[in-house]
């Protein structure tokens, strides 16, 4: 490793806070000359790298100036003429073909990220990059152009159909899963090159970092970002159908009529779309590992209050109180008191999750309408307590969707004294919510 590659992996990292003494740099300076059979990356990783949490980012980092050495004389200026804008695609929105890439379609069964090259032109994502788009529609546009939804939705045909194995369907979905790492790395190569600044990763490093470990001034961008997620679903209304006497003819309606009355048609029926405003119920453990997360899923729920006709909150440990008075508070200084509180409610300090399930189903939602939506937060560890999987049974059965968002990853819920595999088959979905990009997916796709 040459001075100047070193210095500029000392600069990154500490552009992403992540602390490197005086001490650091002298021990990894010395073990790369006493050792030089061992890796350079194992040297410096191991030396600078103390939080489990920041080794993606080390990975990162690492790839970007070691592992990507793009070619530079294809680079394209940013001052593109206006005969070039054209050609970014179907409508200039740089979706559909786009100009010089590969189609996902034609590489075949299994896509390995080395292939994407091929698949995509560096002077392409420099035309992306260049045109200000932002980190995600970059990301978007590339995969369009490739084809790769086109790709991703044959192979789940496929799989619908029986046509796949389970070997050949676990391996598409582990290239699906490399083949976007590696887009996502390139775009961010491109940006920190063209930017000539690390400024593209540490916006995205809070983004995937976790969120229990977000500084303050992470946690006021993560909140920024909730409040125009927020806004974004606003104008995303909800509807259903219900019966009037003007409106849209409703065709099924008047056959069911005709087919009721052998085939007379005594008159017409209407329909007209009305605003759907469901109820929602948030659970919330609040025990000392989940206390830092249950902050972000609040104050979301208090940016999209305006979609809900009603809205309940518990927190819970081993037992459930209703914080449902403290939701409407801007500054969620109430919320807060709360969650630190706990100590002071009948609760051992140990979640238990049988017993508050119970308390649900036989106490607390006895009102609660069969069209609402019952989203829980929470790793279910419940310190090999009975499951009682009883009772969380009959909630699903009186609300329409139950929603879980668990931080821990997938593997996590394997552990012997989580419950999750027990829970999971009476939730609608479960999903994992570590990160700011978790909990975006998680807010387009519940509510």
């Amino acid at each position: 490793m040459n001075g100047w590659k070193f210095i500029q992996l000392v600069y990154a990292l500490r552009e992403l806070s992540i602390s490197i003494s005086s001490q650091d740099i002298v021990n990894a300076l010395t073990c790369l000359l006493r050792f030089p059979d061992l890796s350079e990356k194992l040297i410096t990783k191991t030396t600078f790298i103390c939080r489990p949490q920041d080794a993606s980012i080390f990975e990162m980092i690492w790839e970007i100036l070691f592992m990507n050495q793009m070619p530079r004389e294809n680079a394209t200026n940013c001052s593109f003429s206006e005969e070039n804008r054209g050609t970014l695609g179907v409508g200039g929105q740089g979706v559909g073909r786009g100009t010089g890439g590969v189609s996902l379609t034609s590489k075949g069964e299994i896509v390995e990220s080395a292939h994407v090259p091929n698949l995509i032109p560096f002077s392409r994502l420099e035309e992306l990059v260049c045109h200000g788009t932002d980190y995600e529609g970059v990301v978007q546009s590339v995969l369009a152009e490739i084809d790769y939804y086109t790709w991703i939705n044959a192979y789940d045909l496929a799989d619908q159909r029986g046509a796949l194995s389970e070997e050949e369907w676990y391996d598409h979905q582990s290239s699906r899963v490399s083949l976007v790492r590696e887009i996502r790395q390139r775009v961010l190569t491109v940006q920190v090159s063209q930017e000539n600044s690390w400024e593209p990763l540490v916006r995205q490093h809070w983004f995937l970092k976790s969120l229990n470990t977000l500084t303050e001034g992470e946690k006021d961008l993560v909140k920024s970002s909730i409040r125009k997620w927020a806004r974004k679903l606003a104008i995303r209304q909800g509807f259903r159908w219900k019966n009037n006497h003007k409106g849209t003819i409703d065709i099924s309606r008047i056959v069911q009529q005709s087919a009721q009355s052998n085939g007379l048609l005594f008159r017409l029926s209407y329909r007209q779309k009305i605003r759907r405003a469901p109820e929602l119920v948030i659970l919330c453990d609040v025990s000392n590992s989940m206390a830092s997360y249950v902050e972000f899923l609040i104050y979301l729920v208090t940016c999209l209050r305006v979609r809900f006709r009603k809205i309940r909150v518990f927190f819970f440990i081993d037992s459930v109180w209703d914080v449902t008075e403290f939701v409407w508070e801007d500054e969620l200084s109430g919320i807060k008191q709360e969650i630190k509180s706990w100590g002071h409610k009948m609760s051992s300090g140990f979640s238990d999750y049988g017993a508050v399930f119970r308390e649900l189903a036989e106490n607390r939602l006895m009102d609660v309408s069969s069209r609402a939506t019952l989203v829980i937060l929470g790793d279910g560890k419940n310190n090999y307590r009975p499951a009682q999987t009883e009772y969380i049974a009959q909630i699903s059965e009186k609300v329409r969707h139950i929603f879980w968002l668990n931080p821990l990853d997938v593997q996590e819920w394997n552990e012997a004294d989580n419950l999750m595999k027990a829970y999971q088959v009476y939730c609608t979905k479960v999903y994992r919510c570590r990160s700011a990009s978790d909990l975006q997916r998680v807010v387009m796709n519940v509510f």
